[in-house]
């Protein structure tokens, strides 16, 4: 890792050491997806185990097992004799990922509904994950809104209660990450974030499924990027 890259890594996430709520394998592969979605690595760029675990202040044991999980979810390549390297991440591959997740909450739509009618509790929960979408992106850190942004709509799927729709949908909850936070960077932010999820609120309030999958839809597919358009330009501040 360059000089420069390191310095923006380590600058990335700041704080004394991991939370430890997660395993710490668990926050590594975070910090990693974090930093591709930021375009502190580039796809296709080699991680190396020995500057992550420098970077990271870690053993290389919770390293090796993050770097084996991202392989298995796709996101890295890891080759004998090479080590691992981001992933490409194409159009069709950016397509598939934007399909699939709009598969995921179109089935998730109906049942989430139904619960939140019966726990309107759960829209509060909707509503502080808004807030801190808001004062993330006033603040431009458009990972830390990526990630407001990833948790909102899990809280739809999780309150369909559909757990094949759940595990799925984590299954591609890092790939989303990806996208999205690359898109944000890529644009410069997005400082309407928090006004389209509160239509989505409001729907969810009034119960109107066919409306709330209209709004997901502009949601999810209003970009269609090609893949260099998701390259974040070197230098470019990070949040």
């Amino acid at each position: 890792m360059t000089t420069a890259a390191s310095t923006r890594l380590r600058s990335f996430r700041p704080g004394q050491g991991f939370p430890r709520t997660q395993s710490l394998a668990a926050q590594v592969a975070e910090f990693i997806v974090d930093g591709i979605a930021s375009g502190v690595y580039d796809f296709g760029q080699r991680l190396v185990e020995t500057d992550l675990a420098r970077d990271l202040n870690v053993s290389r044991v919770p390293i090796r097992e993050a770097l084996k999980t991202l392989e298995a979810h796709g996101i890295l390549v890891v080759t004998p004799h090479r080590g691992a390297y981001v992933g490409e991440f194409d159009k069709l591959k950016i397509d598939r990922i934007r399909e699939a997740r709009m598969a995921l909450e179109r089935l998730a739509i109906p049942d989430a509904l139904v619960t939140f009618k019966a726990e309107p509790e759960r829209l509060i929960s909707l509503e502080e994950i808004l807030e801190r979408l808001d004062r993330a992106s006033q603040r431009q850190n458009w990972i830390e809104a990526s990630k407001a942004d990833l948790e909102f709509h899990r809280q739809i799927c999780q309150a369909s209660r559909n757990e094949i729709v759940i595990t799925l949908w984590e299954a591609l909850a890092r790939h989303i990450m990806i996208v999205f936070g690359r898109e944000l960077t890529a644009e410069g932010g997005n400082f309407h974030l928090k006004e389209h999820h509160e239509r989505i609120v409001a729907l969810i309030r009034k119960g109107d499924p066919e409306k709330m999958l209209a709004e997901l839809n502009r949601h999810v597919m209003r970009l269609r990027r090609r893949p260099e358009d998701l390259k974040v330009v070197k230098g470019a501040k990070k949040s």
